[in-house]
């Protein structure tokens, strides 16, 4: 997009904070550890009228190690489709020698540039903020991301890029998570839809410490894809790091449409892949289980494992299960499509006379039990006005209703409206028809 910005720096200077404040949404995870943000994570600021696109560039590491040049090369691509590069260094460490290189990096793109100077409330007396004008950038502000000083000038800056072109509202995007254990192949199978090397990957568990947001369309739907971190056990001994990393997986959980739930084909289906599929039922979000790995395993070993989802087959709501390879690109078409159908099976809306209808075909095909001589009458379905899928059926003694006939309208109303991986919550109320 040429009218993107890009926010650069090393490591812990605060990106990521100033990222969130300018977006206004907790979508970086800020933690005080270097490294944290590793792929380049997507957003939209808001102003005047303007809605401009921005990119929270991974943090430049000091030392080598075996993401340092994966992450400069992500860095390197988003800067160089910037309009503006938002160039941060932190007051409270002074000039540092690779803010120096980074510095030089930047001049070699011909981009315009601007200095933030961030952290300014922590300056020490012997690391006097003038020392970074010694880096030659024409545009320089000083601000604290935390304490929101010198944003509104640097808000101006932004404003200035921006076209009067906004882009389409955020909030008719579907959210899709892709959900698993470490190394299952959930970044894989972001780079392999997006075909493009947009999230790092590699062999080693947890590369992914943050719920990384980027925009995609397919068939002329809006989505934005999440890759978030793997959740470990409980058992293993995790770092801190890592907790907040989970942390900020099950958040996205909670706000998401629609959890895509991986399994690694390799490890077969483990405890752990239950206690993720139980999360995301927790939270009533639909889903899809997507058997990843497939091109590893033989066609007797996939038969097995077929089996062993079966294990599922009470709790899933009639979820779809599809078996892919993210490396081989095998079956995504199959994935993307499946997405786009439950996206529109999520928010529809049916008619109370449909709903109602259906509540009689169950009546018919297995009456509610007697309670002290009298039958249990349920009499109205309407659908309730919620972020998910809920009807409300209203009659007598409905308190009284067992959960296994509960269970069973449940399920009458799953097939009857073809609700795949849509979750659906039946609600009973001795209220009177409404609309008699």
């Amino acid at each position: 997009m040429n009218e993107s910005i890009a926010i650069v720096g090393r490591t812990n200077v605060g990106k990521s904070l100033l990222f969130n404040k300018l977006t206004k949404a907790r979508k970086a995870l800020v933690v005080n550890y270097h490294g944290v943000t590793r792929d380049v994570n997507s957003g939209y600021i808001e102003l005047d009228g303007k809605t401009i696109y921005i990119e929270d560039t991974g943090g430049i590491p000091e030392e080598a190690d075996q993401f340092s040049q994966l992450i400069i090369n992500k860095v390197l691509k988003s800067i160089s489709q910037a309009k503006l590069i938002l160039f941060v260094v932190s007051a409270a460490d002074g000039l540092t020698n690779q803010d120096h290189e980074i510095c030089k990096m930047l001049r070699r793109l011909d981009r315009k540039v601007a200095l933030l100077i961030n952290k300014c409330d922590l300056t020490r007396k012997a690391q006097p903020i003038s020392e970074f004008y010694e880096l030659g950038m024409k545009e320089v502000f000083v601000i604290s991301a935390k304490n929101n000083i010198g944003l509104k000038e640097l808000k101006e800056k932004i404003s200035s890029v921006g076209s009067s072109k906004t882009y389409i509202e955020k909030d008719i995007f579907r959210r899709i998570s892709i959900i698993g254990k470490p190394n299952a192949g959930k970044s894989t199978l972001i780079n392999t839809i997006l075909h493009e090397e947009r999230m790092i990957i590699s062999d080693i568990a947890g590369t992914t410490l943050d719920a990384i947001e980027i925009p995609f369309k397919f068939k002329d739907n809006n989505f934005l894809l999440y890759d978030t971190a793997g959740i470990t056990r409980k058992s293993k001994t995790i770092t801190t790091l890592q907790k907040f990393s989970i942390g900020s997986t099950l958040e996205t959980i909670k706000t998401t449409d629609i959890c895509v739930f991986m399994i690694d084909a390799e490890e077969g289906i483990t405890k752990q892949d239950k206690i993720i599929l139980n999360i995301i039922k927790k939270y009533n979000k639909a889903f899809i289980i997507v058997l990843n790995k497939i091109d590893m395993k033989s066609k007797y070993e996939i038969k097995e494992l077929k089996q062993e989802l079966e294990y599922f087959s009470n709790i899933i709501d009639n979820a779809s299960i599809i078996l892919i390879s993210a490396i081989g690109n095998q079956n995504i078409k199959k994935l993307l499509y499946t997405i786009s159908n439950i996206s529109y099976s999520i928010y529809k809306r049916y008619k109370s006379s449909l709903l109602t209808d259906i509540l009689n075909q169950a009546l018919e095909e297995h009456q509610p039990p007697m309670i002290d001589n009298r039958r249990i009458r349920l009499k109205f379905a309407q659908q309730a006005k919620s972020d998910s899928l809920s009807i409300i059926i209203f009659g007598n003694q409905t308190d009284k209703l067992p959960t296994s006939y509960e269970k069973y309208l449940k399920n009458f109303f799953i097939s009857k409206l073809k609700l795949v991986g849509v979750p659906l919550r039946i609600t009973l109320s001795k209220q009177k028809n409404p609309f008699e």
